[in-house]
């Protein structure tokens, strides 16, 4: 016979109930990877770095990182360069391409895919710091674009406790709870690939004569990004221009700590 309590529930029915709250607890279930930024992150930190190559004209309004200033989608693994073209020619332009040039000499090309881009982000996390780069995430002195930082992804919680008093009520309930989750993964998910698709310059981008378009390009997470370079072209001619980035030089690098204090917000 199966033992009971003094109040008459079956000690196995406690120990259900207890093993379908602890799947809460843990991975496998609402997916982290596809949550907004946190509510207080502030709006992005203005840049403003105009540069003009006759033709047409480029301003790098802001660099958008990892749980920084202007962050829409929480540990997003790239970094979002938000931009205005404006033709400032006679002739309709036409920008074909984006590349942005790392430390290494090396161009990547704008992504078009924002979990492609996450997973170039953790391959090239991973090299760097193999080869020594002293890489982080967020950190970026330089221009002040910090992120949160692990801990306050770590003191989120990723389940309100009406979900788990409702799944772990009863086993019946748990195939349930499985498909509210996919249901909640593919929607959030939906969301961010929208959000993505909405803010994403694409190209060829062709402008009319006085025409301007604002959007943003993104890239994997490179350290000390050198220079973007746009491809163009017109009626007659092409070329690419490149715009340096020096004032870049501190991104994705960890700062210095000659005092040996602890670093705040490095990984």
């Amino acid at each position: 016979m199966i033992q009971t309590t003094t109040g008459g529930r079956p000690i196995l029915g406690k120990l259900i109930a207890l093993l379908l709250a602890a799947t809460l607890l843990f991975p496998g279930c609402v997916s982290s990877g596809y949550r907004t930024a946190r509510k207080n992150t502030p709006p992005p930190q203005l840049l403003n770095v105009k540069f003009s190559r006759g033709r047409f004209d480029a301003t790098l309004i802001s660099v958008i990182t990892y749980n920084g200033p202007g962050s829409w989608k929480r540990n997003a693994l790239w970094d979002e360069y938000v931009v205005t073209i404006q033709n400032t020619g006679s002739d309709p332009i036409t920008i074909g391409a984006a590349g942005l040039t790392d430390s290494a000499e090396t161009i990547w090309a704008a992504g078009l895919a924002p979990w492609a881009l996450e997973k170039e982000s953790r391959r090239l996390e991973d090299r760097y710091r193999a080869a020594g780069i002293a890489f982080v995430r967020y950190t970026t002195p330089g221009l002040a674009i910090v992120g949160t930082g692990a801990a306050a992804v770590a003191s989120a919680g990723l389940f309100s406790t009406a979900a788990a008093t409702a799944a772990a009520a009863t086993l019946i309930a748990l195939p349930v709870y499985y498909i509210s989750v996919l249901t909640i993964n593919h929607s959030n998910k939906g969301a961010m690939e929208r959000e993505f698709r909405q803010r994403l310059l694409v190209t060829p981008l062709t402008l009319s004569p006085g025409q301007s378009r604002t959007g943003s390009f993104f890239f994997p997470m490179v350290p000390a990004p050198r220079s973007l370079a746009l491809h163009w072209s017109d009626r007659s001619t092409a070329g690419d221009a490149v715009f340096e980035l020096t004032f870049l030089r501190d991104l994705h690098i960890k700062a210095p700590n000659p005092s040996g204090m602890p670093i705040l917000n490095s990984q």
